[in-house]
């Protein structure tokens, strides 16, 4: 698919990567292209490129087969290092979560529990997830974007980063009670990875946000 010729609207420029909004047949897309990085060897560059656009589409191809809610690959454009795919419609759960009640929060953050659960039951780590890479969509289906530092694993501490970060990222950027809500997502979580996946991969996440506290006093 050549995503050159193609008629789009810029979303966002990243550090790693422009989103644009496009139209493809009937369907509405965003185009993720990764950016030319000049500090780097052209060639080296390129490869990197490459292998981390057919590693991205890999995962969330990986993802949606396991059952989870992420975008679906329209295309790819390996001659522009580009993904298409469907366009989300809803709200960033950043933008949302403090808006909701009490209640209304912690049924979604249990929504957002058993679709982590789901990608790490597939093997898959999402790497960055926060609040800002979930897309609340009517009626309050949550979807899983950007996955851009995602792997393979099936390991706790690689799980355990992953419920670190989205716990740091509420409690960073949001005035819901952290507890609540973290306890809420691991209800979630358990319904889809299990009890045993959930405990290792809760315990691991304390063990990580331990660690990080004491170096911090350090």
């Amino acid at each position: 698919m050549d995503t050159s010729s193609l008629a789009s609207t810029l979303l966002h420029r990243g550090a790693e990567a422009d989103l644009s909004l496009a139209t493809v047949g009937s369907w509405r897309v965003v185009v993720k292209r990764r950016v030319k990085k000049d500090y780097r060897n052209p060639s080296l560059d390129e490869q990197i490129r490459h292998d981390r656009t057919i590693s991205e589409a890999s995962r969330i191809h990986e993802a949606k087969t396991g059952g989870a809610r992420v975008p679906s690959i329209v295309g790819m454009d390996l001659e522009n290092n580009a993904i298409v795919m469907t366009h989300i419609a809803g709200t960033v759960a950043r933008e949302c979560l403090d808006e909701l009640s009490p209640k209304e929060a912690r049924k979604l953050l249990r929504s957002v529990g058993a679709q982590i659960g789901l990608l790490h039951t597939a093997g898959i780590v999402h790497g960055d997830l926060t609040t800002s890479n979930v897309i609340v969509s009517p009626p309050g289906a949550p979807f899983i974007v950007d996955f851009g530092m995602s792997h393979r694993s099936v390991e706790p501490e690689d799980r355990g980063v992953d419920l670190h970060l989205l716990q740091r990222s509420i409690v960073a950027s949001h005035s819901q009670d952290s507890s609540s809500m973290m306890n809420a997502t691991i209800r979630g979580y358990e319904k889809t990875a299990g009890k045993k996946i959930a405990t290792s991969t809760w315990q691991k996440a304390r063990e990580i946000a331990r660690r990080g506290r004491y170096f911090a006093i350090r």
